[in-house]
Parts: C-alpha cells; sequence; structure tokens
C-alpha cells in the first residue's frame, strides 16, 4: 500500500499529468502547486503565468464546468481597463467642472465691471455737471487713492495676495511703470472734462475712435505690421465717428478735443503695456499695487497746478455736503480697477474692446432713458459705421492672431 501511494503521488506531480488536468478530473488528493524560485506559483509553467501546474485551464485561457476560461493576466487587464475608464470619466468630469466655473467666473468679472463702470461714468457725469463740481482731476484721484488705499490693507491683512516681485526694482518702476502711469493720468484726466460740454452718449461714439489711434502707434512703434485692410478697418472707424460728430446737436469744439486728447492717452498707454510689460505676469492686485502710485502721482500734480485755487471755494464745500456721492465714486473707481484687471487676465485683450464697445452701446441706451439725451438718426448711422468697421477690424486681429499661434506648429 506504501508503495502504490507512492508511484500514485509521483504520477500526479509529474508534468504529463499535469498538464490536461482539469479541477474536475482530479482525484480527491492533490497537492499545492510549488514555488520556482522566483516568487510565482506553479513551478516551471513556460507561459509564466501567474497559476499554473494543477490549473492549466486559467494558464491556456481554457474553460471547464462553470469556470469563464479568462486567465489572470486577462482579468488583471480588464480590471484596470475599467479603472482606467473609470478614471478617464472622473477626469472629464473634472474638467467640465472647471470650464463651467471658469465659464461662470468670466461672466461674472464681464457683468460687475460693465455694471460698476457705466455707473462709475454716470455718478461723475452728475457730480460734475448737476453738482458743479469744478475739479475733475481731483475727482479722478479721488477713486485711484482709494485703490491704492484698499489693495494696501489688503496686502497688510493677507500679504500672500500681494506678494514682493524681486524683478520690480525702483529702477524698473521709473523706466516701466511711470510712463504708464503718465498717459494713464491723461486718459483719466481728459476723460472727465467732455462731460461738462458733451452728452454721455455722444462721448461714447466718440470712444469708438480708439483702435484708430492705437494702430497708428502700433504701427509707429513697429508692434503692427501694416496691411491695407487693417487700414481699411480703420478707416470705416474714422469715418463713422466723423458721421457720428456731424449728427450731435449739442456738438463743442473743446470737449471733442479734451476726449481725443484722452483716446491718445490711452493708446499710448496700451501701446507702452504692451512694450514695457510684455513676459511679466502680475495678478491684479499686484497691477494695481505697482501701476496705481505712478497714476496718483501725476494727477496729484496735475490737480494741484491747475485747480488748486478751486479748492477752498468750490470743491471743499461740494464735498462736506455731499460725503456720501464722493465715497461711492471712489469705491466705484475700485471697483473698476480691480474688475477690469480682472476681466484682462481672463480674457484677451482683443475680447477686452469688443465688451468696451458693447458697454458703450448700453451706456448710450441708459443715458438715453435716463438722462434724457438726444442722439440723431445721423449719429445712429455713424455709430453703426464704426461698430461695423469695429467688427472687420476685430475679424482681422483674430485671424493674425491665429496664423501666430499655427505657425510654431507647423
Amino acid at each position: 500500500r506504501i508503495i502504490l501511494f507512492s508511484n500514485k503521488v509521483r504520477s500526479m506531480s509529474s508534468p504529463r499529468h499535469s498538464s490536461g488536468h482539469s479541477v474536475e478530473n482530479s482525484p480527491g488528493l492533490s497537492l499545492p502547486a510549488m514555488s520556482n524560485g522566483s516568487g510565482m506559483v506553479g513551478g516551471g509553467n513556460p507561459n509564466g503565468s501567474v497559476v499554473g501546474g494543477s490549473f492549466p485551464y486559467l494558464a491556456e485561457g481554457k474553460h471547464s464546468g462553470d469556470h469563464s476560461g479568462v486567465s489572470v493576466y486577462d482579468a488583471e487587464a480588464n480590471m484596470k481597463s475599467n479603472m482606467g475608464n473609470g478614471g478617464n470619466a472622473v477626469e472629464r468630469k473634472d474638467s467640465k467642472t472647471k470650464q463651467q466655473r471658469r465659464a461662470i467666473l468670466i461672466l461674472t468679472s464681464v457683468l460687475v465691471w460693465c455694471l460698476v463702470s457705466n455707473a462709475l461714468v454716470l455718478l461723475n457725469r452728475h457730480i460734475l455737471v448737476e453738482l458743479n463740481f469744478k475739479c475733475p482731476v481731483l475727482l479722478t484721484s479721488f477713486g485711484q487713492m482709494f485703490t491704492f488705499f484698499a489693495v494696501c490693507v489688503t496686502r497688510a491683512v493677507r500679504p500672500a495676495t500681494v506678494p514682493d516681485r524681486d524683478d520690480v526694482t525702483l529702477r524698473f518702476w521709473i523706466l516701466h511703470c511711470l510712463p504708464i502711469g503718465f498717459f494713464s493720468c491723461g486718459t483719466l484726466a481728459l476723460g472727465q472734462m467732455p462731460y461738462y460740454t458733451l452728452s454721455v452718449s455722444y462721448v461714447q461714439m466718440l470712444k469708438a475712435f480708439t483702435p484708430v489711434l492705437t494702430l497708428l502707434f502700433s504701427l509707429l512703434f513697429r508692434l503692427e505690421k501694416f496691411s491695407w485692410p487693417l487700414v481699411l478697418s480703420v478707416g470705416i472707424i474714422a469715418g463713422g465717428t466723423g458721421l457720428a460728430a456731424l449728427g450731435e446737436i449739442n456738438f463743442a469744439w473743446e470737449g471733442t478735443l479734451f476726449m481725443l486728447g484722452s483716446e491718445v492717452c490711452e493708446a499710448m498707454k496700451l501701446v507702452l503695456s504692451q512694450i514695457l510689460l510684455q513676459g511679466l505676469a502680475m495678478a491684479p492686485m499686484q497691477s494695481l499695487y505697482y501701476m496705481t502710485p505712478a497714476t496718483i502721482s501725476f494727477l496729484v500734480f496735475f490737480s494741484v497746478t491747475t485747480e488748486s485755487k478751486l479748492y477752498v471755494e468750490n470743491a471743499l464745500p461740494i464735498i462736506i455736503n455731499n460725503p456720501g456721492l464722493f465715497t461711492i465714486a471712489a469705491t466705484l473707481g475700485f471697483g473698476v480697477n480691480l474688475t477690469s484687471m480682472a476681466v484682462v487676465k481672463l480674457l484677451s485683450g482683443l475680447w477686452l474692446k469688443i465688451i468696451v464697445q458693447v458697454k458703450g452701446a448700453v451706456l448710450m441706451l441708459m443715458s438715453v432713458i435716463l438722462l434724457g439725451d438726444t442722439i440723431t438718426s445721423v449719429q445712429l448711422v455713424g455709430y453703426a459705421t464704426c461698430v461695423t468697421g469695429f467688427a472687420y477690424h476685430t475679424k482681422l486681429k483674430m485671424s493674425s492672431s491665429k496664423q501666430r499661434v499655427e505657425e510654431p506648429r507647423k
């Protein structure tokens, strides 16, 4: 009996016996598979499968009885594939959620900026015209001062929001930030004066002329390549602006020249920002922290030299009698600066110009409803011509940007 048992054990452990033995056909006594010393069970299976020896149907992909006949490697691959598909689904869901959040943030920023900007224009016009406040530069400087104060408070409370930059030295600030602050001062100060003699709607029509001046300065500084389609687009805008001026009932040269001067400063500020700040990425609060002091310095100098005689007899009594209005105006000025920086960060400068045109059209409608401004049919035709030229100009710029993006890929 001992000899028969030993022979039976040898026959069960031999490769010939195990190569075709299934679970159902194996006798009641079976030995566990042995290790081959490599950490794999099954000892000597040429396929290198994890399970072999007594379970060849798993290694060879055969089936017996109720078994599925899937190898261990196939089962593991299927499990990883399912996990991968699940991971991709989660990633797609997260990406979609991020896109939705970004879209909501962009829409909110644009709406808040348009609302705050238009509210500030109407409030400043009320202070300048209705209250007869004769210090427009001083009024503008209040908003910039409040902006810098709010940024400094934010930096003191949460330093990580407005961190220091090693690349912004005193020399860098004088050579780069100060020129931009000068033209920003001209944009703000000269942009307030037309409201004494011009309607809000006509001022918005004149602002449509800014792309023409921006293109001229861009060509002058070789930031833009000359092309006849671009010249045609700005020519259409210029013609529409001239037509809108001819249709203005209460036309005044003084206010028109002030507005054109403001647009010249705006165009120069945009061009210098592109030249001097190229490659210098800043968060919105950082930009306000470094740029606002330069603007304030020029506004204060301009106000003291031209309006100081009116401080006591005009400005001070009106401020004392209407502290709430000036506080709101200063707060709105900070809101415009912050939201405009956020919009620039979230969108391109081209889309910002498009939104500015839409905002101007909305403000024209509000001025007609709230202030009783009169818009003639000639002005409407002129403004429509400006919008058409601007749309064509935008299409050309978008095509040019697309070509610059695709050229490196080729």
